[in-house]
């Protein structure tokens, strides 16, 4: 009986990723918490969760989508931190720091990922800042990319152009100068 009662607690952790806020949304937080799930086996759904998580991240077919499972991975870490070590925090940089074949559009959302995440969670560790700084000053807005899986109806959204990214990425290196 008691693995069942888990087995329908952890179909919501994991329809939610483990966040309390949007569980609480749809009104199942209190559903939630009425399990008593104990903390090993939270503990365990949540490094769960995390393998998951790397390995969408790992096997995303596009730089859209790259961005977006960069930022399910980094914050799941940042929303449980007790739950997981420099390892997997380390994990997450070293893949933006490998993956070369990014556009300059996704380099700028997952270094602007990185600086709330560094922000949030008060991490020194300078090399990530001095490798987002080196990012962010190497691209040129005259030969700005933007990858395909950004299109919506066959058309970029303006914020995607290199008109309105030159501003950004000024206030991207203020940012990481002030960590």
């Amino acid at each position: 009986m008691k693995d069942d009662i888990y087995q329908q607690a952890k179909e919501i952790f994991f329809k939610y990723q483990g966040n309390s806020f949007f569980m609480e949304q749809d009104y199942l937080y209190k559903t939630f918490k009425n399990y008593n799930v104990p903390q090993n086996v939270l503990a365990d759904w949540y490094k769960e969760l995390l393998r998951n998580n790397k390995e969408q991240l790992l096997c995303a077919s596009n730089n859209k989508e790259i961005k977006s499972k960069f930022f399910i991975y980094l914050e799941l870490i940042r929303c449980n931190k007790q739950y997981f070590s420099n390892n997997d925090i380390e994990f997450a940089f070293d893949f933006f720091r490998k993956n070369k074949g990014l556009d300059d559009f996704s380099k700028i959302i997952m270094v602007e990922i990185i600086i709330k995440f560094i922000k949030q969670q008060n991490i020194i560790d300078t090399s990530i800042k001095e490798y987002c700084k080196v990012v962010l000053t190497k691209i040129n807005t005259d030969s700005f990319t933007v990858d395909e899986s950004y299109k919506y109806h066959g058309e970029l959204p303006s914020y995607t152009l290199k008109e309105n990214v030159s501003s950004r990425v000024l206030e991207d290196l203020e940012q990481i100068a002030n960590l």
